[in-house]
């Protein structure tokens, strides 16, 4: 019974960071349209979603390992596309840090596309319990992640898209 109180506990540890995360990334996207300023409490706001979302899927994963029998749990196409999507979203994080304020208008709509692609699609496979254990084989799920990329990415090319020209 505690271990499940412990899964509950991380499930909503996970969400507060995931909604940390998609924060940031909403006010990353407002600063290059022109339409708040940078201020370091997002920076900061932006850093412990990411930091806080690795630590509490790591308590998941570590309690969901504790709680079946660990070659069953492991063996859940779902819990492996997650696991991608977490490594795409980290290396996509890093190259943000690194290279948002040089990178072309094409290529920070991809970056955000993925990054909120990740966090949106990496909540769906949170809540789809029924999807878990073979129910779909992993390359349906990751099918399902690219669609959401490229539909994030086309969203965010939209809502960033610098404005027309005043006709005079």
């Amino acid at each position: 019974m505690f271990a499940k109180f412990i899964v509950a506990l991380a499930a909503l540890y996970h969400l507060l960071a995931t909604v940390a995360a998609m924060m940031a990334v909403f006010h990353f996207a407002r600063v290059l349209r022109g339409e708040e300023s940078s201020h370091p409490l997002w920076r900061h706001v932006f850093g412990w979603g990411e930091a806080h979302l690795w630590i509490s899927g790591a308590i998941l994963i570590g309690v969901g390992l504790y709680l079946n029998d660990p070659m069953t749990y492991l063996n859940n196409p779902k819990l492996w596309t997650k696991v991608s999507l977490v490594l795409l979203w980290g290396a996509n994080s890093w190259l943000i840090r690194r290279t948002l304020q040089r990178a072309s208008p094409l290529r920070r709509n991809l970056m955000f596309g993925i990054s909120t692609g990740s966090l949106l699609y990496g909540s769906f496979l949170g809540v789809a319990k029924p999807l878990a254990y073979g129910v779909l084989p992993f390359p349906w799920f990751l099918a399902g992640f690219v669609a959401t990329i490229a539909g994030c990415t086309w969203l965010v090319s939209q809502l960033c898209a610098p404005p027309p020209p005043a006709q005079a």
